[in-house]
């Protein structure tokens, strides 16, 4: 099997899959993913997949893709660019599928917003005047210097949760609450809202137990 049919790239939008149309036929490009896929174990598991140059494809076609897609537990994903005068990435747009999650696998540069319809994982760093915004809720594996704000139509059942927060502030809804500096000096960080206001505490199993659903 011919596996150069198929390329993925791990990117912030997700794993971003590209066929090679110009030297195979499509049932060959439908056996090329299956082996690719099946080859990759449970590597893939749960990540959300873009397809380049959809446009390539017709509607049924693509509707095979997307199956082969699900056999292999891979989730649509939907994102878009907005470059700033300089051609540098300023700013995403991400859909999560039926009010799920988002998985982004690397940090967020300075200067770059992420919007995220659904609830956003980070798994890396947020960096200074970085933004991610979320109409749900949003955990950080990493350190977040940047801005973080959850339930951004309202929605005061959002959380965030920070491994690190060295961040000023952060805003969930129409709240707004100022970080202590000494809160970064420890790990695991949880802000709700409780009593209509922004409750920051050390993360704990039993409190977050109400939320640990989100993923």
């Amino acid at each position: 099997m011919n596996k150069n049919l198929v390329s993925i790239k791990g990117t912030s939008s997700g794993l971003v899959f590209t066929f090679n149309r110009e030297n195979a036929t499509f049932k060959e490009i439908c056996l090329a993913l299956e082996d690719k896929l099946m080859n990759s174990g449970d590597f893939f598991v749960h990540a959300e997949y873009i397809i380049a140059e959809h446009f390539n494809f017709n509607e049924e076609e693509l509707s095979i893709l997307a199956g082969i897609m699900e056999k292999y537990q891979l989730r649509p994903g939907k994102a878009s660019v907005k470059n700033d005068s300089k051609g540098e990435q300023s700013e995403l747009v991400y859909q999560a599928q039926a009010g799920g999650s988002v998985l982004i696998t690397r940090s967020i540069r300075t200067g770059t917003r992420i919007n995220v319809r659904g609830n956003a994982v980070i798994m890396g760093d947020i960096n200074n005047s970085a933004e991610v915004v979320a109409t749900g809720s949003i955990i950080v594996m990493g350190t977040c210097r940047g801005i973080l704000h959850a339930g951004a139509e309202g929605d005061r059942n959002a959380f965030i949760l920070v491994h690190t927060m060295a961040v000023q502030q952060v805003r969930i809804a129409n709240l707004v609450a100022t970080v202590p500096p000494e809160v970064a000096s420890s790990p695991l960080k949880l802000a709700l809202v409780r009593n209509d206001q922004i409750v920051l505490t050390d993360y704990s199993p039993t409190q977050f137990r109400e939320v640990q659903n989100i993923i």
